[in-house]
């Protein structure tokens, strides 16, 4: 048992060590705060998310474009065509509701293909072991 404490202390002092000359690094530096800021937040410039969300069988589903709801599928192709032109290297992300049919998604797919954005990534959910 004696050993085993004085391993533990031993790594308790090491992560003590460790975790202050960590923070001296970090010194404090007060940034400048610009009046007129025009950097831009390219995160989601580069990315298009359209999401597909199932109601029932009889219905077609609703479709997203990022934030803006999309009434039909002319307009989201329509958008696309937009948003393809202004960036053609925008990487489109998928994310469809399990209980629609493939042919909803499809259709989706192949409009987002029609538009020549060829960066593509279908959203889905690994089960839970």
């Amino acid at each position: 048992m004696t050993p085993m404490i004085d391993v533990t202390f031993l790594l308790l002092t090491f992560f003590m060590l460790a975790s202050h000359f960590a923070s001296a690094e970090k010194i404090d530096v007060d940034l400048p705060q610009p009046d007129n800021n025009q950097s831009v937040d390219r995160r989601f410039k580069d990315k298009i998310i359209i999401n597909m969300l199932y109601h029932n069988q009889y219905t077609e589903p609703s479709l997203t474009l990022g934030p803006i709801v999309v009434t039909s599928v002319n307009e989201l192709s329509d958008r696309l065509h937009e948003l393809g032109r202004q960036n053609p290297k925008a990487e489109v992300i998928l994310r469809a509701d399990r209980r629609l049919s493939y042919g909803n998604v499809k259709q989706i797919m192949e409009i987002i293909a029609a538009e020549k954005l060829i960066r593509l990534q279908i959203v889905t959910q690994m089960d839970q072991p």
